[in-house]
């Protein structure tokens, strides 16, 4: 019983393991920025419904966490080197999945249609949309004398929407921030 169990094991860490790789971390910041200059910031996303409010703590949290541990000092908004914008994004994808019965190449009969050869319309080709909704997180950072973004991150597919599990979800977020905040501040700044 137990030489059974330990591919379903397996199995299963390789399935968690590939859900985690998925997510995908992006960042983008200004070259011409030294970001050495930046001592304090000042976080200034509200939240925009009674609904949000949770997500926008986790979120505040994860942020504030972070820019402490690089050395960032939380100031007010009118002392503050950096102004910090945050939130979770709902994003609505549709996906579009075709397929064949398999009748042969490419769903269809091969043979005489309408005076040429080829392919019999209709194929059988079947189609399934999927819609789903992800909850992304997005981090900007906005220079607070130029009021120009200078670093800005997103992670995508963080957590999915309505929240089910919440200490789930403040894991999730603590994790994506920390992915975004290991990319700050980028490598290629003046130091």
């Amino acid at each position: 019983m137990q030489f059974r169990m330990r591919p379903t094991v397996l199995a299963m860490g390789l399935v968690v393991a590939t859900g985690c790789a998925g997510q995908r971390v992006t960042t983008d910041y200004s070259p011409a920025t030294s970001f050495t200059r930046y001592k304090t910031f000042a976080l200034v996303a509200p939240p925009d419904t009674a609904a949000e409010q949770l997500l926008d703590q986790r979120v505040r949290s994860a942020v504030q966490t972070q820019l402490d541990t690089k050395g960032l000092t939380q100031a007010d908004r009118e002392s503050a080197d950096l102004y910090v914008g945050y939130g979770v994004v709902d994003k609505t994808h549709t996906n579009v999945y075709t397929y064949d019965n398999g009748w042969g190449w490419g769903g269809g009969r091969w043979g005489w249609r309408f005076h040429r050869f080829g392919v019999a319309w209709p194929m059988t080709a079947h189609r399934q949309i999927e819609t789903y909704t992800d909850g992304s997180v997005v981090v900007n950072l906005v220079d607070a004398k130029t009021k120009q973004v200078v670093w800005e991150g997103e992670a995508n597919e963080v957590l999915s929407l309505p929240v089910a599990n919440p200490l789930s979800a403040t894991k999730e977020i603590d994790a994506a921030v920390g992915k975004l905040f290991a990319k700050y501040p980028p490598q290629s700044s003046d130091t």
